[in-house]
């Protein structure tokens, strides 16, 4: 596995545990703390956008497995949006992907600015 791997799957799983705990708004939290600790060279709104996504996603399976009528509340509410089911999900993962990766890569930016700059002579 590379590196970048294994970093979306251990950021999918705190993206999924800080869902599960905090909400939707622990989202951009985790976002901006993977993009101090990546640093711009990491990529860290690209890995983060994915890792959210995919975390989500996890989030729904398992809901769905615990007999949570996932498709049912989709499908009524997409029909009260006047979307396609598969529009709402795609929204529904598209969400927290920008959120994450919005924070990170102001994470990234941040950090990437605390270190000097070198001069030369």
């Amino acid at each position: 596995m590379t590196r970048s791997t294994i970093s979306v799957a251990i950021l999918g799983l705190v993206f999924a545990l800080g869902t599960v705990i905090g909400g939707w708004w622990a989202v951009p939290d985790v976002g901006l703390v993977a993009g101090l600790v990546l640093g711009r060279g990491g990529r860290p709104g690209r890995l983060s956008a994915v890792a959210a996504a995919l975390a989500w996603a996890g989030v729904l399976v398992a809901y769905r497995i615990e007999d949570f009528p996932v498709a049912i509340l989709l499908h009524r509410l997409a029909g009260a949006m006047q979307l396609p089911a598969w529009g709402l999900l795609a929204l529904t993962l598209l969400f927290p992907a920008v959120l994450a990766g919005s924070a990170a890569a102001l994470g990234g930016a941040i950090r990437s600015a605390d270190k000097p700059v070198a001069r030369s002579r």
